[in-house]
């Protein structure tokens, strides 16, 4: 299971900018050469997780005539393995659909690392001690 959320949050991690990238080198380049280099590697990426999906969909395919089960989960190998296809083909998508909004605008996904998600403050006067504004 373990597998399946590095795979989905590897994917989920390149759609918003929190996925690993070394970009100091990068940032140095003029302005012309840099959107060459970053949409480069946005194809490499996708040009490897595409790769991986497909040995990954290869094996599954391979591994569903064996009929094999896991001793743990009891359930088929085949389908415990299935997320290497799956992530990988989805983190080549994401990686295909940064590099084509990266294209258009300009712009890569970008973390706010002050900012977590889920949590909100409330800003409200309605929210205020003092119960908001007096009547």
């Amino acid at each position: 299971m373990f597998i399946w959320m590095a795979k989905f949050g590897a994917a989920y991690g390149v759609r918003t900018g929190i996925h690993v990238g070394v970009d100091v080198l990068v940032n140095l380049l003029r302005p012309s050469l840099r959107n060459k280099v970053v949409l480069f590697s946005l194809f490499c990426g996708a040009l490897f997780t595409a790769v991986i999906g497909t040995m990954g969909l290869k094996f599954v395919m391979e591994l569903y005539e064996t009929g094999q089960v896991t001793a743990d989960l009891e359930a088929p190998r085949w389908m415990v393995f299935s997320a290497i296809p799956a992530g990988s083909y989805l983190m080549c998508f994401r990686f295909l659909q940064v590099a084509w909004a990266f294209w258009r605008t300009g712009d890569l996904p970008h973390h706010d690392e002050a900012r977590v998600e889920g949590i909100e403050l409330d800003e409200s006067p309605a929210a205020s001690p003092s119960g908001g504004a007096a009547r």
